[in-house]
């Protein structure tokens, strides 16, 4: 199958829709880790520090909360959480109603990292996705039945006319 476009060369780009989606999302990782490398942060740690951050504003939050909220697996999570605490980015605190469990949150360095870092990838996420247009909403949509959620709002769909 040979998708519209070219590669190097003139050459037709490989494969489909899935191809595609691979080489976007690579595009789209390298951009993210180049941002963030000042940072001393990988692109999953900003994930979770920005997911943390707004879940606990809304009270304690777990190791395995977080981890469906960025819908990151649980060995990734507490793997990443480990080395943000020894970067004094995140802490470990008691559970106030689960003896079992251990609440985690951002440190003050972990939130005013995060607020440095996250207009640089907001940006970039503009620019990246700005080649979409109009369509970038639809797309994010799109995306999002890829990997099992519900859209929470119709999005019409795009027609050749």
């Amino acid at each position: 199958m040979v998708e519209r476009g070219h590669g190097r060369g003139g050459l037709p780009k490989a494969g489909g829709p899935g191809a595609a989606l691979w080489r976007a999302a690579n595009r789209w990782q390298r951009v993210q880790r180049d941002l963030l490398e000042p940072f001393h942060l990988t692109p999953v740690q900003f994930l979770l520090l920005l997911g943390l951050d707004g879940l606990s504003a809304r009270g304690q939050v777990t190791q395995a909360d977080l981890a469906v909220h960025c819908g990151v697996d649980g060995m990734t999570t507490s793997q990443q959480i480990r080395e943000m605490e020894q970067k004094k980015l995140v802490r470990r605190d008691p559970h106030a109603t689960d003896r079992r469990a251990v609440s985690i949150a951002p440190t003050r360095q972990g939130h005013q990292l995060l607020n440095r870092a996250s207009p640089v990838i907001a940006e970039a996420e503009k620019a990246f996705f700005g080649a979409l247009g109009a369509d970038a909403e639809a797309f994010a949509v799109a995306l999002g039945l890829l990997t099992g959620e519900k859209p929470r709002h119709r999005v019409a769909a795009l027609r050749a006319d």
